[in-house]
C-alpha cells in the first residue's frame, strides 16, 4: 500500500509516518514486490517516523491514538479517534472477516489478540473503516456488532474456543 509513498513525500513535501518498525520489510521490498506484477513506477520508502504503540497522531484539530496491532503484517497499526468513536483499522478486522494471515511474519493468534486485547477494551460503539470492504459502500460496522456476529472473533465463538 506503500508503493507510491515516496513520490507523494517529493511532490508535496508531506511527512511519511508509520508503519510500526517490524514492517520494516515489506517498505524494503516494495520494488521487487510490485516488479513481479509488472509495476515499475514505485519505490521503497523510509517513513520519516515509524508509529509505536501509544503514539499521537495531530489531523488539523483531531487527534488520533495509535495502536500496534499485529498478526496481519507484524507492524500493523490501527489508528482511534476517541472523540469520533472511529478507528482505522486497515486489514486487521472486516465486516465478518479477519486479516490474511499467510503473509511473511504474520501470525494469527497475534491477530486474534491485537482484535480481542487492543480493539475490543475501546468500546462496542467504535465504528471501524478497514482497509476495503463494505464500508466503501457507506455501511460503516461497530466493534460492538462483530463482537456477536463475526464468526473468527465474536465473544461467544472465543469463549467457547
Amino acid at each position: 500500500h506503500a508503493g507510491g509513498a515516496d513520490q507523494v513525500r517529493e511532490k508535496t513535501g508531506c511527512v511519511i509516518e508509520g508503519p510500526h518498525e517490524d514492517d520494516e520489510f515489506w517498505l524494503d521490498s516494495i520494488v521487487e514486490s510490485w516488479s513481479r506484477l509488472g509495476v515499475t513506477d514505485c519505490r521503497d520508502v523510509r517513513p520519516d517516523r515509524y508509529l509505536k504503540d501509544g503514539d499521537t497522531l495531530t489531523l488539523g484539530d483531531q487527534e488520533f491514538q495509535v495502536f500496534h496491532t499485529p498478526g496481519h503484517t507484524p507492524g500493523h497499526v490501527v489508528i482511534f479517534n476517541k472523540e469520533l468513536r472511529l478507528a482505522f483499522v486497515g486489514d486487521v478486522l472486516f465486516q465478518g472477516s479477519i486479516g490474511r494471515t499467510d503473509f511473511p511474519r504474520s501470525n494469527h493468534q497475534d491477530l486474534l489478540d491485537s482484535i480481542t486485547q487492543k480493539l475490543w477494551p475501546l468500546g462496542n460503539d467504535v465504528g471501524f473503516i478497514s482497509g476495503h470492504g463494505p464500508e466503501s459502500q457507506g455501511k460503516i460496522g461497530t466493534f460492538g456488532q462483530e463482537r456477536q456476529t463475526n464468526q473468527f472473533v465474536a465473544d461467544a465463538r472465543l469463549k467457547n474456543a
